[in-house]
């Protein structure tokens, strides 16, 4: 213990002696700790667990218990209120012998036994009335006056409801204190008396939220469908007491249970994981650790190698006065926990610090999104102790080195004339054959195997480096005297250039990595790419949008777009008004995954729409049409010259109600994929009691193409009128992947930077006196600046392009996986029937951006490296 703590005295006098080095060190330690500390801990206080939104679900009562309509025993979570009966998961209001009449509130209390107060609580999802269009919202019956319910709301203007007629609304909705809220496709006024705080993004992100007292506001869903009640009582509901009432078919989100879980294995575990994908989890973050770990030991080699050549006369001492190698390994190893520890706890720190600032302006709850800002220590520790780690491992290979050198030589100051072994090159090979055969393994079973295989590749390229590195120095003969004498330098040095360039070479495989499996999705999102309307179409289109709306959208479109015709796509709707969407009832492939666009399965139309979607005119289509019978293009949906239609709401409510009819249909066969499967004439449904309404605007290509600049001119005043409208050209796959290619060319360009120049300053300091012998026998400035950028150029000039070369494997692999991927899935076809084909496996390599790295990184290295070199000679005493 004596011994570890006299290291550790003496790595800390050194690391705050060497202050530079140490801040380099600490950086680099530091840094990704410090984004793992902001990352995790943003997201523990946007994420609450169901302890923290308590508050928003139970109020201050003790308990939520809700009567699912089940006779029969149910199951349920401890931590949630979801449940589910049987070995299969079932939703409420599914028909079934299990069924009962819902409890009365009476009934209830009977059960909770006597000391409990209860009041009703419903959550519903509804709609609400906006100038231009409904909007989604969930609509909560409780009396918030209650105080039950304290906690639950948060009343930012006026009060709560206290008559039938009156409802609080969210700030989100943005309905004014006095104004009248339209509640419900029905219409239903209610006045609205107060606004409250948006919940919590992780509560509810973008909901909308309607206050209403109990049963007063006409919901379509079944009223009797799931009502809940909080519960006021003395006695807590503890799991066992949950339990029993499960028994009855009531599940129960209790307090007592939220503030005590049960162990897992009684009862219900918290969630149901397959083992399979939790392995697989495990796996991957193993995986991901191990590279990340091996990075930044690699890129903190080269920092401490520097400070043990600084350190020679010091440890060499130290050996002289009866220091074993043992204690020479132990203070190297020192520095690495001191500046570890310390980089570690202070990222931790100051992440922490940050991710306070960032959930600051952020703001929390009731005046922000986020709730109580939460520290993960668990997460936190293991990632400081996973940054000790780094320090500690960064330390071992110059502890080794320490240990082997010639005390007399370290202390007359003389270069240690032993050379750097040249590595494994047997081992590094055979794990680099071992990491490619792991890709060919994961291309056709897991992508985890992937992982592994680059993680194994990048072991065997750090032992293979330094044989590499060993070789190049008989090749620098013809080289320029300033390149000769860098390239000699590095390959007599492997010590510390093998660490720099295996950094750079780690690096940029990764970001080579990354660009072919972003070229890649690029190629395969373009083989995959459906239409949502015929390519070079301009759509103007909303579902909800009313005739208003569309009244003063026509001018506009007409105004910018003057004589060009436009197309009409309509869409029947139901007594109330609302949209019903259209569906063939045969499609000729059930197992098949049907592609469908942005227009109905069977938009209604006259010949122009026709005309539109063919892509030609068909007199004889547009003679069918006009006499009443859809168009239809798919032949194996139509069945006895009639094709058979499936009508349900938009709103997908289960007792929205849907509607099966049939249509006289004539078939007409279409070459190649088509985004509709057909056209049905108006007449066809409003012969059957339906109105028509407007849901498209389109533009026919044949006739008019907009430009960029012409779709923006139109857009602009249309969304003025309605935001419920959308405005499109369909202009095909368009993917932008220059913004994140940017953050990690910025990324991959640091990393090479802070590699390639750490080495270079060891190189320069250790070769300070061969540079000041060139001065000496009249070499210019500009040589030693030379030699210097040659050290950087041969780091980087090694480094970066295997690097590029070794990650376009992994890359690669991990591009066929995500194809295959797709191959196992239902063959997707159009709506006529046409069988689209799968996308192939194309490996798309950016070599233009590979190559400009290849030969861009290296030459800014050695300009940079060269241009801040000092040239000014250090005079010293010859040792002989």
């Amino acid at each position: 213990m004596s011994s570890l703590r006299a290291a550790l005295r003496i790595a800390r006098r050194d690391a705050w002696r060497a202050k530079g080095r140490s801040l380099l060190i600490m950086i680099m330690i530091g840094l990704p700790v410090l984004a793992f500390t902001v990352a995790s801990t943003y997201t523990a206080t946007q994420d609450l667990d169901p302890l923290e939104r308590s508050g928003w679900d139970l109020g201050s009562a003790a308990a939520l218990v809700t009567d699912t309509g089940m006779a029969g025993p149910i199951r349920q979570y401890p931590m949630q209120s979801s449940w589910f009966t049987g070995p299969n998961f079932t939703g409420p209001g599914l028909a079934g012998p299990d069924e009962r009449p819902p409890m009365t509130e009476a009934e209830i209390e009977a059960v909770l036994g006597p000391g409990a107060r209860v009041i009703p609580s419903r959550q519903v999802s509804e709609e609400y009335q906006e100038r231009d269009g409904y909007r989604a919202a969930v609509v909560r019956e409780v009396d918030a006056r209650d105080p039950i319910t304290r906690g639950m709301f948060h009343l930012l203007v006026g009060r709560f409801p206290q008559a039938g007629d009156e409802v609080a609304v969210s700030d989100r909705i943005g309905a004014a204190v006095g104004s009248t809220l339209r509640v419900t496709r029905n219409g239903v006024a209610k006045r609205v008396v107060g606004v409250v705080a948006d919940p919590p993004a992780s509560v509810g992100h973008g909901v909308r939220q309607i206050i209403a007292l109990p049963g007063t506001v006409p919901v379509r869903r079944n009223p009797d469908l799931e009502r809940g009640w909080l519960v006021e009582s003395r006695e807590p509901f503890t799991w066992d007491r949950v339990l029993q009432m499960n028994q009855k078919g009531l599940s129960v989100l209790s307090r007592a249970v939220l503030d005590d879980p049960p162990p897992i294995g009684d009862g219900l575990d918290g969630a149901i994981v397959d083992p399979s994908v939790r392995w697989n989890a495990v796996q991957t973050v193993t995986l991901v650790t191990a590279i990340l770990v091996i990075e930044v030991v690699l890129l903190a080699g080269p920092a401490f190698a520097v400070g043990l050549r600084r350190r020679r006369r010091e440890l060499a001492l130290i050996a002289a006065q009866g220091g074993s190698t043992r204690q020479l390994k132990l203070i190297v190893i020192s520095d690495g926990l001191v500046l570890g520890t310390g980089a570690s706890v202070v990222g931790a720190v100051l992440g922490v610090g940050v991710a306070r600032a960032v959930v600051t302006v952020l703001g929390q709850w009731p005046d922000g999104e986020l709730g109580p800002f939460e520290v993960p220590l668990g997460q936190i520790a293991l990632v400081v102790a996973l940054g000790t780690l780094s320090g500690l491992a960064a330390a071992v290979v110059p502890a080794v080195q320490a240990a082997r050198w010639d005390v007399a030589t370290a202390l007359a100051d003389r270069r240690d004339t032993r050379r750097d072994r040249a590595g494994r090159p047997l081992l590094g090979a055979i794990l680099v054959v071992a990491g490619l055969a792991a890709l060919t393994y994961g291309v056709w079973n897991a992508e985890n195997a992937i992982l592994a295989g680059a993680l194994l590749g990048q072991l065997g390229l750090v032992l293979v480096t330094p044989w590499v590195i060993s070789r190049i120095g008989p090749l620098a003969r013809r080289l320029p005297l300033p390149l000769r004498l860098a390239v000699r330098d590095g390959a007599r040095n492997r010590g510390r250039t093998a660490p720099a360039v295996v950094a750079v070479m780690a690096a940029t495989a990764a970001f080579s990595m990354v660009s072919v499996v972003m070229a890649s999705d690029v190629v395969r999102w373009e083989q995959t790419y459906r239409y949502s309307f015929a390519p070079g179409t301009t759509a103007v289109y909303g579902a909800d949008v009313t005739e208003e709306s569309w009244r003063a959208i026509r001018p506009i479109v007409a105004k910018t777009l003057p004589g060009v015709p436009l197309v009409e796509a309509l869409r029947p709707v139901d007594e109330k008004g609302e949209s019903l969407s259209v569906q063939l009832t045969d499609q000729g492939c059930h197992e098949c995954h049907v592609s469908k666009g942005s227009l109905d399965e069977l938009p209604s139309g006259g010949p122009d729409l026709l005309r539109y979607v063919l892509g030609r005119t068909d007199p004889a289509a547009e003679a069918a049409l006009a006499a009443g019978r859809a168009v239809v293009f798919n032949p194996a949906a139509v069945r006895n010259d009639e094709v058979r239609l499936h009508l349900f709401s938009r709103n997908m409510s289960p007792d929205a109600g849907s509607v099966r009819m049939s249509l006289p249909a004539t078939i007409v066969k279409v070459d190649g994929p088509t985004e509709v499967a057909g056209v049905a004439p108006a007449s066809a449904f409003t012969s059957r009691g339906y109105a028509v309404k407007l849901s498209h605007l389109l533009v026919d290509p044949r006739i008019k193409r907009l430009s960029p600049a012409e779709e923006q001119r139109l857009s602009a005043p249309v969304r003025a009128v309605t935001s419920r409208v959308a405005v499109t050209v369909e202009r095909g796959p368009r993917v932008e992947i220059g913004r994140r290619l940017l953050v990690f060319v910025i990324a991959t360009a640091v990393i090479v930077f802070g590699a390639t120049f750490t080495a270079t300053a060891l190189a320069a300091a250790d070769s300070r006196r061969d540079l000041d012998t060139l001065s000496a026998t009249g070499a210019p400035p500009r040589t030693r600046r030379a030699v210097v950028a040659g050290q950087a150029a041969l780091i980087a000039g090694l480094g970066v392009p295997v690097g590029l070369l070794a990650g376009l494997p992994p890359g690669a692999a991990l591009a066929m996986r995500t194809v295959i991927q797709f191959h196992d899935l239902p063959p997707d076809t159009a709506l006529n029937g046409y069988r689209l084909p799968s996308p192939e496996i194309a490996i798309a390599i950016p070599w233009l951006t590979l190559v400009a790295g290849a030969v861009g990184l290296p030459l800014v290295a050695a300009l940079v490296a060269g241009l801040f070199t000092r040239t000014r000679v250090r005079l010293s005493r010859r040792v002989a």
